[in-house]
C-alpha cells in the first residue's frame, strides 16, 4: 500500500513540475498508429555513443536497451519500427498503445556519461471497438441496427493517478463529432468513464455507446485529449458497415474505363499481383497480373493494363466485370503488408422494343413502338440490404435531370432479372415512342445519400439513323465528309463507298491515305489533314454510304464513321425542249422542274414525312423576301423525294439550301425578261 502512495506522490510531483515546465521530462502525447519523435537532447557529431533505452515497470522487469552505440537492439520486438535521425533522436513508426513508457537517452565517451539523461514519457491514445456482432478491432464489420461500443483509452505511466490527473491537472477525454461537437450534449449517445480491468470508474477511459443508423456508415467520430482545452492528440474512428471494411468501392457505367487503385506500390510492379473475385461468376479467385505481368488465359486480359503507379486499367467495362479486384505485393515469395482490395459496381443499360429486342445502348426503333429500357447495377453486395437501408438509388431522369417518375408518361418499376419478383438492383423504363423522341436523351443514375456515383445515357436513334451522320447537298456544290478521331496522318486511313442501287459491293475511294484511281471521281476527291474525304462538284450519282476506317498494323481500330450523303438536284423540261439543267425556254411554253433527292437510307419516303416531321416545299425569293409557293408531292408514294428543300415540323436543321433552283430561276427571269419585252413575271408553282 505504501508502495502505491509513493508512486502516487511520485506521479503528482512529476505531473505538477510537467505544468510549470522545470521537471527535465518532457511528455509526448500520440496517438497509435501515428509515427513520433522523441528528442535526445545535446546530440553529439554523430550516434556511436547513443544509447535509448526504454522503462516500463508495468510490462518489464527492468530498463531495456532499444538502441546501444548508435546502433538498434535487433532482440527487442519493435526494431523494426525503430530509427535514429541523424540528431540522435529516435523514431518509433506505427505506434501501438504497449509502447508507452519511459524512454532514456544517454551519451557516452570511453564508458564515461556525457551529462545527465534526457527523459521522454510517451502517453499513447487508443480506441477499441466492439458491437453486438462484432469482437474487438479498428475497423470492425457492423451493421445499422447494431449496438456499438468506443473505448478511447489513455495508455500511460501515470495509470495509478488517472483520477488526480483528470480531476486537478486539467486534462479531459472527450468524444466529438466530425465538427467537433461535443457527444455528450447528444441524447444517442452514452458516454461514460469505466475500467479495463473492473466495474469501478477509470478516468483513463472513455466509452461511447451508440445504436447504428443507415446513415451512419462513414460517418466520423473523434476520441480527443486536451489540457486547459489544448487538444494534446485524437484519434479518429470511421464506421465502416459490414461488406465495406477496408474496401474501396468504385462505381463505373459499361463501355467506359476504370482505374482501380494499389495502395503503396513499389518502385515497380514486377511484385505486383492483381486477382479477381466473384463467387456468383466463379468457384475461385483469378489471377489477372502475375509479377507485374498480364495473365493471357483470361477472357479480357486484352481491356487490361498496368500503370506506373501500378493501378489497373480496364477499358470499355461490361456488366461481367463486377466483382472484388485485390491487389498485393510480394517480395522473395512473401506478401508486404495488406492487400489493397476494391469493389467493382457496374451500371448497365439493356434495351428492348416491341420491334426490337437487344441488349445495346442504341438499338433500332421508331416512333409509335412501345420501349423498355432496363437499368441493371451489377454487384456483389446484396440489393434489398443496401437499397432497403436508403444508402444507394437507381433514378431514371431526362437531360435536364428531371426524375421521370413524375411524369406519367413513363411507367417506372424495379423488376428482377431471373423472376417475377422485384429486384431493387434493377429499373425499368417503359414509354411509347413519339415523333419528336429521336435523338432524345434519357438517364439512369445510381446514387449514394443524394450523391451521384455514375450514370449511363441512352440516346434515342431512330431506325435508320443509329451512330450515323446525314448530309445534305446540293448538286454542283462541294461537301466534307467527317472522319472520327482521326490519326496524326492519314496513312491508316480508309475511305469506302457503297449504293446497292449503283454497285454490287463497296468500293474503296482511299486506301492507305492514297486515292484510288479507278473509279471515275477520282479527280473530285481529296483527303484533308483530319482525314475528311472533300468531294468538289457534287452530282446526283454521289449520294450513297460513306465509310470511314482506320488501321494500324492490319487491325481496325474502332468503328467506322458512316456517313449517309443525300444529293438534292433540279432537272428542267419544257414543252420546246428535252430534260436539261439549262434549257432554252420562252414565254407561253409548259415549264417543269424535277427536282430529286437522290437519298440511301432504309427509310422509306411515306417514313420520312408521316413519322420524322419533314415537309417537301418549293419556295421562290422575291424583292429578298422568301415566300412559299404551292406544296409539291407533300405526301410521296415513291422512294424518291420531290422538292427543293426539306424544312422540319419538328425543328430539324436546314439540311441544304436549294441554291440550283434559285440559280435557275433567276436566269429564267433574266430569259423571261429579255424575250419578254421587259415585261416581269412571277408565276406561283
Amino acid at each position: 500500500m505504501a508502495d502505491k502512495c509513493d508512486l502516487c506522490l511520485l506521479g503528482l510531483i512529476l505531473l505538477s513540475s510537467l505544468l510549470t515546465g522545470t521537471s527535465g521530462y518532457d511528455h509526448v502525447f500520440i496517438s497509435s498508429g501515428e509515427s513520433v519523435r522523441l528528442s535526445c537532447n545535446k546530440a553529439p557529431p554523430d550516434c556511436r555513443s547513443t544509447t535509448w533505452s526504454y522503462y516500463n515497470s508495468f510490462r518489464y522487469s527492468g530498463e531495456v536497451d532499444l538502441i546501444a552505440g548508435g546502433m538498434k537492439n535487433k532482440d527487442t520486438a519493435r526494431h523494426e519500427r525503430l530509427s535514429l535521425e541523424s540528431d540522435c533522436s529516435l523514431n518509433i513508426k506505427n505506434v501501438t498503445e504497449e509502447d508507452y513508457g519511459e524512454y532514456s537517452c544517454g551519451q557516452s565517451v570511453n564508458g564515461e556519461l556525457q551529462g545527465p539523461d534526457a527523459h521522454v514519457f510517451l502517453h499513447v491514445l487508443h480506441v477499441s471497438v466492439s458491437s453486438s456482432s462484432s469482437s474487438s478491432s479498428s475497423q470492425t464489420e457492423i451493421s445499422p441496427g447494431r449496438s456499438l461500443t468506443l473505448s478511447c483509452q489513455l495508455y500511460t505511466y501515470f495509470t495509478a493517478v488517472c483520477d488526480d490527473w483528470f480531476s486537478s491537472l486539467g486534462y479531459e477525454l472527450l468524444w466529438v463529432s466530425q465538427t467537433g461537437v461535443d457527444l455528450k450534449t447528444d441524447s444517442r449517445y452514452q458516454i461514460s468513464s469505466s475500467s479495463s480491468s473492473s466495474s469501478s470508474s477509470d478516468r483513463c477511459i472513455l466509452t461511447l455507446t451508440t445504436t447504428l443508423l443507415n446513415e451512419d456508415d462513414n460517418r466520423e467520430w473523434r476520441c480527443e485529449l486536451t489540457h486547459r482545452d489544448q487538444l494534446q492528440t485524437s484519434v479518429r474512428y470511421t464506421v465502416k458497415y459490414s461488406g465495406t471494411s477496408g474496401y474501396d468501392h468504385v462505381f463505373i457505367s459499361s463501355g467506359e474505363s476504370v482505374r482501380l487503385p494499389c495502395n503503396k506500390a513499389p518502385p515497380d510492379c514486377r511484385s505486383t499481383t492483381w486477382s479477381y473475385n466473384n463467387s456468383f461468376r466463379r468457384s475461385g479467385r483469378v489471377d489477372l497480373i502475375t509479377g507485374g505481368m498480364k495473365n493471357k488465359d483470361t477472357a479480357r486480359h486484352e481491356r487490361l493494363s498496368l500503370e506506373s503507379d501500378c493501378s489497373l486499367n480496364i477499358k470499355n467495362v461490361t456488366g461481367e466485370d463486377y466483382g472484388v479486384y485485390s491487389c498485393r505485393q510480394s517480395v522473395n515469395g512473401e506478401d508486404q503488408e495488406t492487400v489493397a482490395l476494391v469493389v467493382l459496381h457496374v451500371l448497365h443499360v439493356s434495351v428492348s422494343s416491341s420491334s426490337s429486342s437487344s441488349s445495346s445502348s442504341q438499338t433500332e426503333i421508331s416512333p409509335g413502338r412501345s420501349l423498355t429500357l432496363s437499368c441493371h447495377l451489377y454487384t456483389r453486395r446484396s440489393c434489398d440490404d443496401w437499397f432497403s437501408y436508403g444508402e444507394l438509388e437507381l433514378l431514371w431522369v431526362n437531360q435536364t435531370g428531371v426524375d421521370l417518375k413524375t411524369d406519367s408518361r413513363y411507367q417506372i418499376s424495379s423488376s428482377s432479372s431471373s423472376s417475377s419478383s422485384s429486384d431493387p438492383c434493377i429499373l425499368t423504363l417503359t414509354t411509347t415512342l413519339l415523333n419528336e423522341d429521336d435523338n432524345r436523351e434519357w438517364r439512369c443514375e445510381v446514387t449514394h445519400r443524394d450523391q451521384l456515383q455514375t450514370s449511363v445515357r441512352y440516346t434515342v436513334k431512330y431506325s435508320g439513323t443509329s451512330g450515323d451522320d446525314r448530309v445534305f447537298i446540293s448538286s454542283g456544290e462541294s461537301v466534307r465528309l467527317s472522319c472520327n478521331k482521326a490519326p496524326p496522318d492519314c496513312r491508316s486511313t480508309t475511305w469506302s463507298y457503297d449504293n446497292s442501287f449503283r454497285y454490287s459491293g463497296e468500293v474503296d475511294l482511299i486506301t492507305g491515305g492514297m486515292k484510288n484511281k479507278d473509279t471515275a471521281r477520282h479527280e473530285r476527291l481529296s483527303l484533308e489533314s483530319d482525314c475528311s474525304l472533300n468531294i468538289k462538284n457534287v452530282t446526283g450519282e454521289d449520294y450513297g454510304e460513306y465509310s470511314c476506317r482506320q488501321y494500324v498494323n492490319g487491325e481496325l481500330q474502332g468503328p467506322d464513321a458512316h456517313v449517309f450523303l443525300h444529293v438534292l438536284h433540279v432537272s428542267v423540261s419544257s414543252s420546246s425542249s428535252s430534260s436539261s439543267s439549262q434549257t432554252e425556254i420562252s414565254p407561253g411554253r409548259s415549264l417543269t422542274l424535277s427536282c430529286q433527292l437522290y437519298s440511301y437510307t432504309s427509310y422509306s419516303c411515306h417514313y420520312l414525312f408521316s413519322s420524322l416531321g419533314y415537309e417537301l416545299l418549293w419556295m421562290t425569293t422575291e424583292s429578298g423576301d422568301v415566300s412559299l409557293l404551292t406544296e409539291i408531292n407533300s405526301r410521296p408514294q415513291s422512294d424518291t423525294l420531290s422538292s427543293i428543300q426539306l424544312q422540319s415540323l419538328h425543328q430539324h436543321r436546314l439540311q441544304s439550301e436549294a441554291q440550283t433552283l434559285r440559280r435557275t430561276q433567276a436566269e429564267l427571269q433574266q430569259q423571261l425578261l429579255h424575250k419578254g419585252g421587259g415585261t416581269r413575271s412571277t408565276q406561283r408553282k
